[in-house]
């Protein structure tokens, strides 16, 4: 397969340093950060036996993708960047966009499998306790499989790869609007993006009702439980005929109702608040999803629709750095809904803290 060197041959030249600079260090920065990050997701679950659990095998291989797109792209793209041009070759331009293609779509097909896990998790409460370690494995061979098909049809002479933004970085090729690169473009983002969104939005859609109802129901329970009692307590009082009776009757009642509804009470907050972290875990996935890769994808289905001039090196080189930015909080995101992920997180820091204190203090 030959890569089109033509489209951008002249592009890297045109840009002023700072751009090329710019571009650059804000790559680095990605780099540093995202290793820093999923590294950092990665130790905790290898390490805590209470983690390795094939629940969390989807959220280690969301690091692992964002970490290999990571150091594939972004370690090409600051050394071309800061060259202010692509030193690589033809053999690199195919790398960076495989590379670019498999750990960012598999990427995005993880990040659909989890909410698919997390929407049966709250259907089925003990699914998790049954899921095997074979079955998780299984899952994830599939959505390797499936977010690589997407980009390999330019090896095999389906479209092809062209550089991108600068001319610093290799894409497929969006800009072309033959037949057949039309339907390249719109395969790759049906399969690719709008599906594995579509799965996503609706599973967390779902999840966010299950839980709601739940919530709804756990208040019209404690309410119905509350008025019981109090009606009990009101049948109780007048029964008994001594004076003394009723109000040592009344004083038990109003006793063992007031500690029956605060731990009813206490049921129905927590319900909410594990709503409330719900509902802003999915915004947080959503947003930085559809930010991350929305625009990447708007943007190549329009240039084949007659909106290119609208596409420039600039426009296209800051969308290509989004989608390198979602990698480094992506699975935090989704590790800090784990406590069990936060509390080792918290033990990792007061041991940085406490080895930093001790250097300090020993030092003359």
């Amino acid at each position: 397969m030959s890569i089109d060197y033509s489209l951008f041959a002249n592009v890297s030249a045109s840009v002023p340093a700072i751009w090329h600079y710019s571009t650059g260090l804000v790559s680095l920065l990605c780099l540093i950060c995202g290793t820093l990050s999923n590294g950092i997701v990665l130790f905790i679950f290898i390490k805590d036996p209470n983690l390795r659990q094939p629940r969390n095998f989807f959220i280690i291989n969301l690091a692992i993708t964002d970490l290999g797109l990571l150091l594939s792209n972004n370690t090409l793209h600051v050394i071309a960047s800061f060259k202010k041009q692509w030193i690589f070759g033809q053999i690199g331009c195919n790398l960076y966009a495989i590379c670019g293609g498999v750990f960012g779509l598999g990427s995005v097909t993880t990040m659909a499998a989890i909410s698919i896990t997390r929407l049966v998790a709250v259907i089925r409460p003990l699914s998790s306790l049954t899921l095997s370690s074979q079955f998780t494995i299984k899952c994830l061979i599939y959505s390797w499989i499936y977010g690589s098909i997407w980009i390999m049809p330019p090896l095999f002479g389906w479209s092809r790869f062209v550089f991108e933004g600068f001319g610093t970085t290799c894409t497929f090729d969006y800009f072309s609007r033959g037949y057949w690169d039309k339907l390249f473009i719109l395969t790759l983002v049906t399969g690719g993006f709008l599906i594995p969104l579509s799965i996503i939005l609706l599973s967390y859609k779902f999840i966010l009702i299950k839980l709601n109802r739940r919530s709804r129901r756990l208040t019209y329970r404690n309410s119905d439980e509350q008025n019981l009692q109090l009606r009990s307590r009101q049948s109780n009082v007048y029964s008994f005929q001594s004076a003394n009776s009723v109000t040592d009757t009344r004083k038990q009642s109003e006793t063992v109702t007031i500690c029956e509804a605060n731990g009813e009470n206490q049921i129905v907050r927590n319900s909410y608040l594990t709503e409330a972290r719900a509902r802003r875990t999915v915004l947080y996935i959503c947003a930085i999803f559809c930010i991350a890769w929305g625009p990447y994808a708007l943007t190549a289905v329009l240039s084949q629709f007659g909106f290119d001039r609208f596409i420039t090196p600039y426009t296209t080189a800051m969308l290509g750095l989004f989608t390198k930015t979602a990698a480094c909080v992506n699975p935090l995101i989704y590790a800090l809904s784990s406590v069990t992920f936060r509390q080792q997180l918290r033990s990792l820091m007061n041991s940085f803290y406490t080895c930093g204190q001790t250097s300090h203090s020993l030092s003359p």
